[in-house]
């Protein structure tokens, strides 16, 4: 019997992301468009998706997880319509597989990256202090194997000249919004995130901000997968549209820039 029981499971590991993938296109439905978006979107995008239906009728599914996670499910047929991402690499790595309409891409906001901390902490570290909090206390960040938020953090403190000081304090989070949870649950003592971020993280104070140029530009691009219809066409334009009009910036992020 054990050996048996052994065997259906991992009949089942084996079938699951079949059984995964067999949910999400039944729950997509022919008139639903399916959206993956980052997990630092999670506000911005369902206010829109709620004017969206209001405005049109139309439902909205959308799923939000790390970028890179997003993109791996997509890669193995997960049947996204229109995928948002927190990096141009993850949207770059989808795009390289035919996987994304090239000629949709485009940048629909900006981002800044900062370190916030629990409590009624309101003083703002200089380098020196950044280094001696982040090197004695434990901190919380994307994972920077996959998680653009992680990535760009490893890119700030490599800029710094801190990453091998206080690597070994770092919690990495699958996600940027775990990252968050971790510093307001006290988990942690600190988290580095995005600006967009520490503005729904409550309890939480920005007590750093990292220069724009200790990382690469954080942009969110925006495109349509190969096999998206009207009806994702119509939402992936009525998107792009609010975030020119800067619906987004009510939630920390910036606009695109008139070129895209």
């Amino acid at each position: 019997m054990p050996r048996l029981r052994v065997i259906v499971f991992l009949a089942f590991l084996t079938t699951f992301p079949l059984v995964l993938t067999g949910f999400l296109s039944t729950a997509h439905g022919a008139d639903r468009t399916l959206v993956f978006a980052a997990a630092s979107m999670k506000d911005a995008v369902e206010s829109i998706v709620r004017s969206y239906r209001e405005k049109t009728g139309k439902a909205v599914t959308v799923s939000f997880a790390g970028s890179g996670t997003l993109a791996r499910q997509i890669e193995a047929g997960a049947p996204a319509d229109i995928f948002i991402s927190a990096n141009p690499a993850w949207m770059g790595y989808l795009a390289e597989r035919g996987l994304v309409d090239p000629q949709s891409v485009s940048t629909v906001a900006g981002n800044a990256l900062v370190v916030v901390a629990a409590g009624m902490q309101k003083k703002i570290l200089n380098d020196t202090e950044l280094a001696d909090r982040l090197g004695s206390e434990r901190f919380a960040m994307g994972d920077p194997a996959h998680v653009p938020a992680g990535i760009y953090a490893r890119q700030a403190l490599d800029h710094l000249g801190l990453w091998h000081k206080v690597m070994q304090q770092a919690a990495f989070a699958e996600n940027v919004r775990v990252a968050l949870a971790m510093a307001a649950r006290g988990d942690v003592s600190h988290a580095i995130v995005y600006g967009s971020d520490a503005r729904m993280g409550k309890n939480l104070e920005i007590v750093y901000k990292f220069s724009d140029d200790t990382h690469e530009p954080i942009i969110y691009p925006i495109a349509l997968s190969r096999t998206a219809g009207p009806q994702a066409k119509a939402f992936y334009d009525f998107f792009k549209t609010a975030a020119v009009a800067g619906e987004l910036v009510g939630y920390g992020f910036t606009r695109p820039s008139s070129n895209d």
